[in-house]
């Protein structure tokens, strides 16, 4: 995916640092966060990820995109934190669509699924069913 930009007419940026951005669909109540670069430490993760749970208040986001397209490294205790403390915390703000845009590569998309697996192995208390997750090409596809 493109780099998103404030010329996008239907995408306001509302934060960013050198790692990721986080934007809002004017369109709809979908906020997005972009990966800038090919790896995100763990603390700018975190960072970012919490701006967008204000954000989530504030704008009343009920769907949320993550680009991870420009990534090309996994980190599984970042999609840990992502799924058993963040996405578990933005349902009962009433975030429960989630879509992705992964990298081109299979290995990542074989690393989401075996990391997944792991994760509800590991954390059987977390309710993978109370968000939905969705993967697509481009975001055109949600807008």
């Amino acid at each position: 995916m493109a780099q998103l930009n404030q010329q996008d007419s239907d995408i306001e940026i509302l934060w960013e640092d050198e790692f990721i951005l986080i934007a809002d669909c004017t369109e709809k109540p979908m906020g997005i966060a972009q990966a800038k670069k090919e790896y995100i430490p763990i603390e700018n993760f975190k960072t970012a990820f919490h701006k967008a749970r204000e954000l989530t208040e504030q704008k009343n986001w009920n769907s949320f995109l993550f680009d991870k397209s420009k990534l090309n490294v996994f980190h599984q205790p970042s999609m840990e934190w992502y799924y058993t403390e963040w996405k578990q915390d933005l349902v009962k703000l009433g975030l429960s669509n989630h879509y992705k845009i992964l990298p081109a590569e299979a290995w990542f998309k074989a690393s989401v699924e075996a990391g997944i697996k792991d994760i509800k192995k590991k954390y059987p208390e977390v309710d993978f069913s109370a968000f939905k997750v969705s993967y697509i090409d481009s975001l055109s596809e949600v807008l």
